[in-house]
């Protein structure tokens, strides 16, 4: 699915008290690093985008081939390390701020 896009919303100050001093994109890079990229997703793009809910949440959506796939792993890496995902959605705002792509295998 190469237009797919895909995104959620987590809580900001969660994600602070559990990983205090973090900014959304070192959060982001230090979760996909544990994620080895399958070959399907290559040209996925992680990107920060503007929230539709309070200010203290942030947006992170997923566009490209394995987003959904992509989307998926991060909920289930922030929920598994106590930071609380608010809404799960198909589709997403613009990209304001790219995180990573998934270039020759490797997330950049």
């Amino acid at each position: 699915m190469e237009n797919a896009l895909f995104s959620f919303v987590y809580d900001g100050k969660v994600a602070l008290e559990v990983f205090p001093r973090t900014t959304p994109r070192n959060l982001l890079l230090a979760l996909l690093a544990t994620m080895s990229p399958d070959s399907a997703w290559e040209g996925c793009v992680v990107f920060k985008g503007e929230t539709p809910l309070d200010p203290h949440t942030v947006c992170i959506g997923t566009k490209g081939p394995g987003a959904d796939k992509v989307q998926q792993r991060l909920v289930e890496a922030m929920e598994a390390r106590g930071v609380t995902v608010l809404e799960v959605y198909e589709g997403g705002p613009e990209e304001l701020e790219k995180i990573a792509v998934v270039s020759n295998g490797k997330w950049s």
